[in-house]
């Protein structure tokens, strides 16, 4: 009975860390709705990009993975999704950062990478 016990708790905690690996994200349109675009053609700016552009939404996302590097991958193609929903062109991070996250117990379960920008459209 202790041991169905024991399998069972490790079972949900295992199934509940396998959950947390995954990604989500969100926006804030500006004003206009515009037709959806590629995915794939969402350009990344860590700068402000020479071409003249409009911001049509802010976009925030959430990724998480086994390392650092897996949450943002995920993260930031989460956020080319999202600004691919409103019709943008390109995102312009505006911050990147870690948050760590906990189990029921408090104890930690790992991190989570959290990364906003502005949903751009080419003029």
């Amino acid at each position: 009975m202790i041991k169905i016990k024991i399998a069972s708790v490790f079972l949900i905690s295992f199934l509940a860390g396998c959950s947390s690996l995954l990604s989500d994200s969100s926006h804030i349109s500006t004003g206009e709705s515009f037709e959806a675009t590629m995915v794939s053609e969402i350009k990344i700016y860590f700068e402000l990009p020479k071409q003249a552009y409009t911001v049509i939404g802010l976009v925030e996302s959430h990724g998480t993975g086994l390392t650092e590097a897996k949450e943002k991958e995920r993260a930031l193609q989460a956020l080319k999704v999202e600004a691919a929903s409103i019709g943008a062109h390109g995102v312009i991070i505006t911050s990147s950062s870690m948050k760590k996250l906990s189990g029921f117990d408090g104890e930690p379960t790992g991190e989570e990478n959290i990364i906003n920008g502005k949903a751009i459209r080419f003029n």
